[in-house]
């Protein structure tokens, strides 16, 4: 089986030859290559990690990751995946022509809805909706089933979304402790940093963000640390804090959620968050608050810490390889030969 996995970014206006180019490249064969947990972390493991894992498994003979960029790219990782990335639908469906259309695809997101449309027919589709754009209902469309990040979205083709945690590299290890809280999430307006620094200025609560540049917000007043890109490693920054926080509103089913709570941290997360919650089980994994109630959530889980079980919550309920395999599982039900 061949399998297609895609998170696009926006697409890239440009007038080309599309099937000149492609004509000219040919795929990378598979070498050797490391299994779903040797990789090292970075981003994107919950993405592609069914597909890796069905390398694993023999169920796939190849799998590629599609993206939109001004760059194009057609090469191997470490791991087996092929990455490839166009400029925009029509580059991609002159590499179709060219190569053919994947046995499954799998889109994460609402850039991949053309190109969902666009295969209709001609391939097993499954769509990840997550963050839902305002105005478009809903209506799980455009796929043969999906994966939801919120009860509100389940029906009889749909089934609830965990992005999956590479747990041989992401656990608590004991290692001393330095700040009260993390919070991973890029600086972006719906990443609602101000709601944490409006709680912890004037207290003595400390915390990191990361990736984040120092000179983005006004911390004056708090005992908030920052590192930008590849200043920091993130398993090292999971294990140096006590607890972690998710702010975000406009914001659904963030993987660094998950990686929080993998790593034995319980986590407070705004009440407000479109997508998600089911990790957050009260008394266990983190507690849920309301913006204005932020303070007193993330005081009264550094006050309990010894409460919470998140990583255990994690393995009895999100392990990995058996919830690939559940995701595979539901995709045969669904059709997928």
């Amino acid at each position: 089986m061949r399998v297609a996995i895609a998170n696009f970014s926006e697409p890239i206006t440009a007038e080309l030859d599309y099937a000149a180019y492609w004509a000219g490249r040919e795929r990378p064969p598979m070498g050797p290559r490391v299994s779903l947990f040797e990789q090292p972390h970075r981003w994107g493991f919950h993405i592609h990690a069914i597909g890796i894992h069905m390398l694993d498994t023999g169920a796939a003979a190849d799998v590629e990751y599609w993206d939109f960029s001004d760059g194009r790219l057609l090469s191997r990782g470490p791991n087996g995946l092929l990455w490839v990335t166009f400029l925009n639908e029509d580059d991609l469906g002159a590499y179709l022509d060219r190569f053919g259309c994947p046995d499954l695809f799998i889109n994460h997101g609402p850039c991949g809805e053309p190109v969902l449309e666009r295969l209709a027919g001609r391939c097993f589709r499954v769509h990840v909706p997550a963050l839902r754009r305002q105005g478009s209902g809903t209506a799980n469309r455009g796929a043969e089933c999906y994966l939801v990040d919120a009860e509100e979205y389940l029906d009889e083709r749909s089934m609830m979304y965990v992005p999956v945690v590479n747990t041989h590299r992401i656990y608590p290890d004991g290692s001393p402790e330095r700040v009260d809280f993390v919070y991973l999430a890029t600086a972006r307006p719906e990443k609602r940093h101000d709601i944490v620094v409006d709680a912890v200025r004037g207290t003595g609560i400390t915390g990191h963000f990361h990736p984040v540049d120092a000179s983005a917000f006004d911390l004056s007043g708090t005992r908030i640390r920052t590192s930008d890109w590849n200043e920091r490693d993130v398993v090292d920054l999971l294990r140096s804090a006590r607890m972690a926080v998710y702010a975000g509103d406009e914001t659904s089913n963030p993987a660094a959620m998950w990686e929080c709570v993998a790593a034995g941290l319980p986590i407070v997360v705004n009440e407000d968050i479109r997508g998600g919650k089911h990790l957050v089980v009260s008394g266990v994994t983190g507690e849920l608050a309301a913006p204005a109630a932020f303070r007193k959530q993330v005081e009264h889980v550094l006050a309990h810490l010894d409460a919470y079980r998140p990583r255990e919550y994690f393995e009895e309920r999100w392990d990995t390889t058996r919830t690939l395999e559940a995701y595979l599982a539901f995709f045969a039900r669904m059709g997928l030969g």
